[in-house]
């Protein structure tokens, strides 16, 4: 797509601005809405990246390397949940308790308080995955593209 601009009876092709659609903005935002499909994507990547990390850094490596990993997945996770809160109407602060349960119940709940972590988790991904985003725009922004 080309704009065009005249410049004293001189026409100059200006390429049009391309959207950003690059990692840093796909997990490291979290302004505007995503809808459900790729809200279950991104989630989907940073939980298959979080444990293969689990798998292979054991021991000293995990200790040493852990903060490396562990710390941008967490703000990776706290951006699109706050995305798709926003989708559905909430504010992201919402993300912290969600974040929360995830930490108590990975990667094994244990006794009653990994329990009730296990089935928060899983509780608001259901919510955040199954159920629409609100019509229409609402503070903060338009809907997302996707169901």
């Amino acid at each position: 797509m080309r704009s065009e601009m005249r410049v004293s009876g001189v026409i100059e092709l200006k390429a049009a601005p391309r959207p950003r659609a690059d990692i840093m903005a796909l997990f490291f935002d979290s302004s505007g809405r995503v809808g459900r499909v790729r809200f279950l994507l991104k989630i989907s990547v940073l939980i298959l990246i979080l444990a293969a990390y689990d798998a292979v850094a054991r021991g000293e490596v995990h200790i040493l390397t852990g903060w490396l990993v562990d710390w941008p997945l967490f703000f990776s996770a706290a951006c699109v949940l706050c995305q798709r809160l926003h989708d559905r109407g909430r504010a992201g602060w919402w993300s912290a308790p969600i974040l929360l349960a995830f930490c108590v119940a990975w990667p094994h709940p244990h006794g009653a308080v990994g329990g009730v972590a296990l089935a928060a988790t899983l509780a608001s991904g259901l919510w955040l995955g199954l159920a629409a985003g609100e019509p229409g725009f609402n503070r903060y922004g338009p809907p997302a593209p996707n169901p």
